[in-house]
């Protein structure tokens, strides 16, 4: 219970320092996390349901053999990643088949002329966009705990997906 309280609190700090930064949720939402609904919910469509379908992540968490995916657990949000043409998603795995009280699964999705891809699958407490830009997409950064660190992920895009590009620690306090 007490990694429980410490990650609430550690969060808390992160949306703070964010707000701080300048990033600000609304039209332009750029913080998502486990507890907070997104602002302006989004339904996937059958061909997003379908790409997520396959990815690694997912299979771990809907691992019911024949099943189709659906939009249930799963909340998603509409964010400008290259260019306000687009229309890319932040979807978070929301319930008991995906999310723990402390960590969850995240994935983005680039809607492509050729189709949706997932261009990172993640589990963390929460995920955040930042201001700064790799290959003309907004820079990612994760949010993560363990037993006893806090873990700040960040990622760029490579030009076909989000890679990690540093990865920072902090203890907490026992």
């Amino acid at each position: 219970m007490k990694a429980v309280r410490t990650a609430l609190i550690l969060m808390t700090l992160n949306a703070a320092a964010l707000a701080q930064s300048g990033s600000k949720p609304g039209a332009d939402e750029r913080y998502f996390n486990l507890v907070d609904a997104v602002q302006s919910p989004q339904d996937l469509s059958a061909a997003e349901l379908a790409v997520l379908a396959t990815d690694d992540l997912m299979r771990k968490h809907f691992n019911a053999a024949g099943s189709t995916l659906t939009q249930e657990g799963l909340e998603a949000a509409a964010v400008p990643l290259c260019n306000s043409g687009e229309r890319d998603l932040i979807v978070i795995g929301h319930g008991g088949s995906y999310a723990t009280e402390y960590a969850g699964p995240f994935w983005i999705l680039r809607d492509l002329p050729s189709g949706p891809v997932v261009v990172l699958s993640e589990t963390s407490l929460s995920i955040s966009l930042d201001t700064k830009r790799s290959n003309k997409c907004l820079n990612v950064e994760s949010f993560a705990v363990t037993a006893t660190d806090g873990i700040t992920t960040q990622y760029k895009f490579d030009g076909q997906k989000y890679a990690q590009s540093k990865q920072t620690s902090v203890k907490l306090p026992q």
